[in-house]
This record gives C-alpha cells, structure tokens and sequence, in this order.
C-alpha cells in the first residue's frame, strides 16, 4: 500500500474486520474550525489521526483497524460510472499487489445520502450512486472494503460532483472473507449526519445567494427591457420622421406634377394660339378635338368627324333641315376633365 502515489491512496487504504456490538462514539468533523457533520466508531479507536502514506486516515485503533473518510470535488460534470471505471482501472495499473476482487453498488448507502442531503437547499435536485470495491493487499497482508459516493448537482446550470470516499481497512486474520469489513464500512457511511446549526447556516447563506442572484437577474432584465424600450422609441421616430419625410416627399411631387401639367397645358395653349389651334370636347360623348381657327360655336358629327360646321352667329342651328344620317354636337373648350 505504501507504494501507492498519493492520488490513489484514497481509494486503497481501506480494510477491516467484523465487529459485532461494538461500543460507538460520536465524532464531529469540522472544516475551518466549524462543525458541520458527525460520525460514529468504535469507542476505543483514536480519530483525526496522521498515519505516514495513509492520508485519507480518519480514526484508528487496535489490530491495524483503519477508517477512511475523505472527499473531492470536481468542478464540472461527469459520467459516474465512466468515472469510476476509471479509478479502478488507474489503481490496477499503479498498486498491482493490490487485488480487487469484488465491485458492487451499495444502495444502503445511497439511501442514506440521499436523505442526508435532502436537508441542504443547494443539493436540491442531485443525483447519487454508490459504487464499492473489495480489496487484498498481499503486501500489507490487510483486506479493504472501499465506497465511492458520487453525487451529481446542478448547481444552478453549472453542474459539479462531489465524491465522498469511505472506507474501512483491517488485518486478513487468515481469512478472504469481506462481510464484516463490508458491514462495517456501510456501518461507518451510514453513522455520517450533518449538524443541524451548520445545516441552517448552510442554507441562509445558500437562499441570500439565490435572492441576490434573482436581484442581480431582474436587475439586468430591466435594464435589458429598459434598452429594448429604448431603442423601440428610436425606431418609433425615425419611422415617424421617415414617414414625415415621405409625406413631404409626396407633397413636392404632387406640387410639382400639378405644376408640370399647368405648364404642359399652358404650353400647349401657347402652341395651340400659334397654329390658330383650340382643344375641343364633345360633351356627350367625351370625345376630343383640335379645331383650327378661332370661332364661336364648332359642331361636329359625332357619327362622322368629318362632318363638321363652324360658325360665328350665335342663331345658326346646323340641326335644322338636316339630310339624313346627319346630327351635330355642340363642342366646348377642353379643360382636362375629359
């Protein structure tokens, strides 16, 4: 076990044996001088103990007695069993001497954790599941049962695991069978419970961040809206000076079409005073005509246009005595309207 690198170290160091009615104590596990969890063993082992090359030692006792409790955490997702399929695999290359003979899940286990870590607002929504090795270390002449906790949280859309290693390690005492340090390894997950002032603190201090996580949300939504409004009411204007524009636009066109006819009309007038010219129009028919010479009253037949008749007496009837088929029309000056 002592050639193992200290990354492995963790998931190695860990046997055990069977004990029956064992007399537990509770043992607090603190982080920054804070306690925050409890555990329970045997009452004659010696807790946060230092043991050369075994850095995941929690408490030791008599007869090589060892228990294990320590943890990682990854700051980003990861496939649990991949995960550990890994783990295994690296221990195999790094401490042959080290046998694994048993992989398993532990649902106890997994229950228990899970029920834990209801009472924790920020492992709302986690995902747990616990995969167990049994070890023989040849060299060590010991025999480890090992747990691997791993829990998956969401953590607000930035997922991250945390893995708790559990473990208990004793001597072989001349037999390969893994029940008891197996029982009692479950035993030890199991005894792990939180401290209910921690627990507390843990949650006010997760609710003010997720309150000021939804303050800094609406803060910056509003000022989103705030922009979009923004920039909505500057296209609302430039649209309306656009349209202003337009409008204008349309004004100068019509003025200058309507000033484009006056002067295509007075210069046709002009033109038409030239030639001795007029524009003429049948009324009931509204049908044109260019009547060349300046007199009062223009008849024509509007069956035959070159049938025509003009005349300056305004008592002339050119209707009177008329052959037949003959008929004439009054025409008036073309004013555009025809």
């Amino acid at each position: 076990m002592k050639h193992l690198t200290t990354a492995l170290l963790p998931l190695l160091m860990i046997s055990s044996y069977a004990s029956h009615a064992q007399n537990l104590k509770t043992v607090p596990l603190q982080e920054n001088g804070t306690t925050t969890a409890y555990v329970s063993v045997p009452a004659d082992v010696r807790c946060n103990v230092q043991i050369p090359d075994v850095p995941t030692a929690f408490c030791a006792g008599s007869g090589n007695r060892i228990y294990h409790l320590t943890a990682a955490f990854l700051q980003h997702p990861v496939d649990p069993q991949q995960y550990f399929n890994q783990l295994v695999q690296q221990l195999s290359a790094e401490a042959p001497e080290a046998k694994i003979v048993n992989q398993y899940r532990v649902p106890e286990i997994t229950q228990h954790m899970a029920n834990r870590d209801t009472q924790l607002v920020y492992k709302n929504g986690q995902q747990v599941v616990t995969y167990a090795i049994d070890i023989i270390d040849a060299e060590t002449n010991e025999k480890s049962s090992a747990a691997f906790v791993i829990s998956s949280l969401p953590n607000n859309g930035a997922p991250v695991t945390n893995v708790d290693i559990i473990g208990f390690t004793a001597p072989m005492s001349g037999s390969s069978d893994f029940s008891g340090v197996r029982s009692e390894m479950i035993r030890f997950a199991r005894s792990y419970r939180f401290d209910r002032s921690w627990v507390q603190a843990a949650n006010s201090q997760h609710i003010q961040f997720l309150n000021n996580q939804t303050a800094k949300n609406n803060a910056f939504t509003a000022q989103q809206n705030q922009i979009h409004q923004s920039n909505m009411n500057a296209l609302d204007q430039s649209f309306n000076s656009y349209m202003e524009r337009s409008a204008a636009s349309d004004r100068a066109h019509s003025n200058y079409m309507n000033n484009s006819y006056a002067s295509d009309s007075s210069h046709s007038s002009y033109i038409d005073s030239i030639y001795e010219r007029e524009q003429m129009v049948d009324t009931s028919t509204g049908t044109r005509y260019e009547v060349e010479g300046y007199h009062d009253y223009n008849y024509v037949n509007p069956n035959d246009s070159s049938m025509y008749i003009q005349s300056n007496d305004h008592l002339y009837n050119p209707n009177v005595n008329l052959n037949q088929g003959e008929n004439y029309n009054l025409l008036q000056p073309y004013n555009g309207n025809y």
